[in-house]
């Protein structure tokens, strides 16, 4: 459960990481088992659930920090979260995200679940020098 950094079509993303895993070279079917598609990815896959978009401009207020939220969610019955499947070669490296504590801090609220309880986080682009870099 990390925020990673991720190269995409719509330029970098912030997201976080739910699963790693790879396909199956082959599928069980009723007449046994089947080679899978040619076109199936062969490597490593992660899950990621986006955080919105990196604003053009760090954020002066909070010491040159980017803003971001947990994306939005589908207006779907049930919503969904905003995720994509990617290949795990997509990452480019791990980032800190800082919650946005509320004024009042919820009692609940631990290094473990912070993830999920916070709604608002700044992207800390402070962390190392090629953190800086890269992020900056």
């Amino acid at each position: 459960m990390l925020a990673l950094l991720t190269n995409t079509d719509s330029g970098t993303r912030v997201g976080r990481v739910r699963v790693i895993f790879t396909l199956p070279q082959q599928v069980e079917t009723f007449i046994g088992p089947q080679p899978t598609p040619e076109n199936w990815p062969k490597g490593p896959l992660v899950y990621v659930e986006w955080y919105t978009k990196l604003a053009s401009t760090a954020d002066v207020k909070n010491g040159l920090m980017y803003r971001i939220r947990k994306a939005p969610t589908t207006t779907t019955n049930p919503p969904r979260v905003q995720g994509a499947i990617l290949p795990l070669s997509n990452i480019r490296q791990s980032c800190m995200l800082f919650p946005i504590f509320p004024e009042d801090v919820p009692t609940n609220w631990t290094p473990s679940n912070i993830l999920d309880n916070a709604s608002t986080f700044l992207v800390n682009n402070w962390l190392s020098k090629y953190s800086y870099q890269t992020i900056w």
